[in-house]
């Protein structure tokens, strides 16, 4: 069953997914998460995606978070006169920043201050560094520019400058403009582009909230800045998402996967949710089979320690989406069944706030008496994120009546969420747990399993014990398919 799976996957929606049809198909395909991209569509596309992944959360009884990623400072070619010219090496051709559209030898670009940032010898990479171009001289708005890999430029393709420090805000208008969307509507994860800097991260917090808003913060790393400051900037961030295609781009690609494996390794001893993104499965944009070279790509990240997977092109507007979600699906549970890394408990830091106490608690009592579950009764999610950083072998199943909190802890490895009724009492929750586990088929009468709750009960106090539990629930048995949350039927099928 889907809920079997630890490692997240985040999909974009676009064209091939925004339906509500396709996005009910992508929950069932298995979906964790769904990332709307403000690079492309309009508030009112946006906004029909989330009404939608609303409905069919609660219908389907398969809470799914929502990801906004904001477009930040990007740089970009304009537009050209018949959608793309073609640019062969050793051409010589002028960009310019002035409002116009562009034809063969003339490439526009939206950044205002490119004439700033550019001096001769400047390397100037277009389409996620699939064309080059060398800058020869600075004139007013234009630059003179020789090509040195060429190829199809085609309208709105990106442009990175590597190395050179760009005097632009984190945020753009149009960023705030979106933010005030992503707020006003709810969204669980607010992605930041182009982070450079803490202060980048404190800036976007302060705006969320002065909101009042609950939304969490993912900081994506793409620039060389990012990585001289990474353990700062993860610090301050609610998660982290390797983005692969600029980061690339900035460091060179020979030395990506280094980086990959660092920002990981630097997210999981900090405890924060990491998101491994780009081309993960690109091959099945156009084909309905991932190339051996993209199979080896995710398990690895699987196995490096991400929390979550990223489908961009693949389910935004790819031919096989649905069959590219159950892929990556069926590869990590793959690599997971083998997978010999749980139990990452280290006891190296000598004092830790009382949440993260409990939660190293509970998963040495887990691992220590073989337990099936650890079952985190929460109002916010916090000690279900800390006992995901543990990597437990046991199931950590959190439980809440607050759907906000489950939506959010979608991202989180191993975390698996379910609607409990209010409770006043241990033996109010006891009944409940019982229940839940036979019936959904997460445990069994006899099983062991430990809860984290606070105390008292009926006060709603914080996180503060841990409970050693053994399942009853002898008059229950598993319920059929049809009458179970999504995630812990049998994988439905999505043809």
């Amino acid at each position: 069953m889907l809920a079997d799976r630890r490692a997240k996957i985040v999909a974009t929606i676009g064209p091939a997914t925004r339906d509500e049809k396709n996005l009910e198909k992508a929950i069932k395909a298995g979906m964790n998460v769904a990332r709307l991209n403000f690079s492309h569509g309009s508030h009112e596309d946006h906004l029909k995606v989330v009404h939608s992944l609303r409905k069919l959360s609660k219908e389907l009884r398969a809470p799914v978070a929502i990801l906004q990623d904001l477009q930040g400072p990007k740089i970009r070619v304009g537009k050209f006169e018949n959608g793309s010219i073609e640019i062969k090496p050793g051409e010589k051709l002028v960009v310019t920043t002035a409002a116009v559209l562009g034809k063969p030898g003339l490439v526009p670009s939206d950044f205002k201050e490119l004439p700033l940032a550019c001096v001769p010898g400047t390397k100037i990479l277009l389409d996620d560094g699939l064309m080059e171009l060398k800058v020869l001289a600075v004139r007013g708005e234009e630059l003179d520019v020789e090509v040195i890999y060429g190829g199809i430029l085609k309208d709105r393709k990106g442009m990175n400058l590597p190395g050179v420090n760009l005097p632009v805000e984190c945020m753009t208008e149009k960023d705030l403009t979106d933010l005030e969307f992503g707020i006003v509507n709810k969204v669980d994860y607010i992605a930041l582009s182009f982070v450079r800097h803490a202060r980048d991260i404190r800036k976007l917090r302060e705006i969320i909230e002065s909101r009042g808003s609950s939304a969490k913060i993912i900081a994506k790393i793409e620039m060389i800045e990012a990585i001289e400051n990474l353990e700062e900037i993860c610090r301050l961030s609610d998660a982290v998402m390797v983005a692969r295609g600029d980061l690339a781009v900035e460091v060179g690609q020979s030395r990506l996967p280094g980086f990959q494996k660092r920002i990981i390794s630097v997210c999981n001893q900090l405890g924060r949710p990491v998101i491994t993104a780009t081309q993960m499965l690109d091959s099945m944009v156009e084909n309905p089979r991932p190339t051996r070279a993209e199979i080896t790509d995710v398990a690895n990240a699987v196995l490096d320690g991400t929390d979550a997977l990223m489908l961009s092109a693949e389910s935004a507007s790819g031919k096989y989406p649905f069959k590219c979600i159950r892929t990556m699906h069926e590869i990590i549970c793959e690599v997971e069944t083998n997978e010999e890394k749980y139990y990452k408990l280290s006891l190296e830091n000598e004092f830790l706030s009382a949440p993260a106490a409990i939660a190293a608690s509970a998963s040495l009592s887990a691992l220590k008496l073989n337990a099936t579950a650890i079952i985190c009764l929460t109002t916010s999610g916090k000690t279900a994120n800390i006992i995901s950083g543990f990597r437990p072998k046991a199931r950590v199943i959190s439980v809440t009546q607050h759907m906000d909190v489950l939506n959010a802890m979608e991202l989180n490895w191993g975390v698996q969420t379910h609607v409990i009724k209010p409770y006043k009492s241990m033996e109010d929750i006891l009944v409940q747990v019982d229940q839940l586990l036979v019936t959904h088929g997460l445990a069994k009468t006899g099983d062991r399993v430990i809860l984290t709750l606070g105390q008292p009960i009926a006060q709603g106090a914080k996180t503060n014990s841990i409970y050693v539990h053994t399942v009853g629930g002898e008059s229950y048995s598993k319920l059929p398919d049809d009458q179970l949350p999504l995630r812990c039927q049998q994988d439905p099928e999505i043809y």
